[in-house]
C-alpha cells in the first residue's frame, strides 16, 4: 500500500504527517458514504417503506408502539420515519442521553483508572463546571440491532430482552434491573457518582401500559 501510494503521489506526497491522516481519514469516510455496499437500506422495513413488502400485523402492532409518544416511544431517540430528503431512516437522533444502564466490572475498572490518571484528572478538573453531561452517551442506531451481544454504552445487557426489561422495570421495579448491596438495598444507577443520578432521563421511559417504568 505504502509503495503505491508514493507511486500515485511522488514528490506531491504531503510532507505534514497530520494532515496527511486526515486526508486519509476523510478518503475513507467519503467512500463509505458513497459506496452503496455499506448502506444498502435493504431490510424488511426498509422495503415495506418503499411500499415492496408487508408487515405483519404482529410487526404493525410493534410499529404502533415503537412510534407511540404514549407508550413505548422509541422513536422519540430512534427516529423511524425518512427524511425530509426522503432517504431511509438511521433509527437515531444523534442526541446524547443519560439512561443510567446498570455498572458492569469493566465500566468500574475503567472509572478506577480514570480517577487515578492525572491526565483525566487535569481534563476533568478543567470540564468541572460541565456536569450536566455526565453519564450522557451518544443515541446508537437501530440498524442490525438483532445481530448485537452487546448493548448500552458499557454493554450492560447481552439480548434486547433484557434491554427491553430494563426500559420496562427501571422506575417500577428497579430490583429487577439493578444490582443489590450487602444490605439489600437496590443501587440504582449504580453507572454513575450519586450526585448525577438525578441527571438521567425519565419522562421517555413508559411501561406499554402508561406507566413509568
Amino acid at each position: 500500500m505504502r509503495v503505491r501510494f508514493v507511486e500515485l503521489f511522488r514528490r506531491r506526497r504531503p510532507q505534514n504527517q497530520r494532515l496527511l491522516i486526515a486526508e486519509a481519514m476523510f478518503a475513507v469516510a467519503r467512500y463509505q458514504v458513497e459506496e452503496v455496499s455499506f448502506h444498502p437500506y435493504s431490510s424488511k422495513y426498509d422495503y415495506w417503506l418503499e411500499g415492496k413488502a408487508r408487515l405483519s400485523e404482529s410487526e404493525l402492532r410493534g410499529l404502533q408502539l415503537f412510534n407511540d409518544p404514549d407508550k413505548a416511544n422509541c422513536a422519540g431517540c430512534h427516529t423511524s420515519a425518512p427524511t425530509r430528503d426522503g432517504l431511509p431512516p438511521l433509527f437515531t437522533d444523534h442526541q446524547y442521553e443519560a439512561l443510567g444502564a446498570r455498572a458492569t466490572p469493566r465500566s468500574r475498572t475503567i472509572a478506577i483508572r480514570t480517577i487515578r490518571s492525572r491526565r483525566l484528572r487535569s481534563a476533568s478538573h478543567r470540564r468541572r463546571r460541565q456536569t450536566q453531561y455526565c453519564g450522557m452517551f451518544l443515541t446508537p442506531t437501530l440498524r442490525n440491532t438483532a445481530t448485537r451481544h452487546a448493548f448500552f454504552h458499557n454493554g450492560a445487557f447481552s439480548t434486547l430482552e433484557r434491554v427491553m426489561d430494563f426500559y420496562n422495570f427501571r422506575d417500577t421495579n428497579p430490583d429487577k434491573v439493578f444490582p443489590h448491596a450487602a444490605v439489600g438495598a437496590v443501587q440504582k444507577y449504580d453507572d454513575l457518582p450519586q450526585k448525577y443520578s438525578c441527571q438521567c432521563r425519565l419522562s421517555p421511559i413508559r411501561r406499554f401500559d402508561r406507566h413509568l417504568g
